[in-house]
């Protein structure tokens, strides 16, 4: 089927899990110390929480799921999401952190397509 697209669209590089609250979102953007994730939810999160949290690269990437402790910093309904933008605390793994740093890499690499 021919795509009918304007422009390609990139494929999500990321998912998130927020322990304690079973929410998966979608990380739309990242930098070096933290990122914004869209969900799927009724209700804002409470705000200067911590969110254990973790992250699921997309599968074409090859990296591994690592864990982050993060702090919900600001929220905004964003139609039938809404955004989070999370700071991020610590890594549970120096693995993770470079993962993460990685992550920033390939979004730095690709923000002007």
């Amino acid at each position: 089927m021919k795509n009918r697209r304007i422009s390609n669209r990139i494929h999500s590089y990321a998912k998130a899990f927020f322990h304690f609250y079973d929410l998966i979102g979608y990380v739309r953007d990242i930098s070096d110390n933290g990122l914004r994730i869209e969900i799927l939810c009724e209700d804002l999160p409470d705000l200067d929480k911590t969110v254990h949290t973790t992250i699921i690269s997309h599968p074409d990437l090859g990296l591994d799921p690592f864990n982050i402790l993060t702090e919900a910093r600001w929220s905004k309904r964003n139609g039938p999401t809404i955004a989070v933008g999370l700071k991020v605390l610590s890594f549970s793994t120096a693995q993770g952190e470079e993962i993460f740093n990685r992550l920033v890499e390939i979004f730095e690499d690709n923000k002007s397509l």
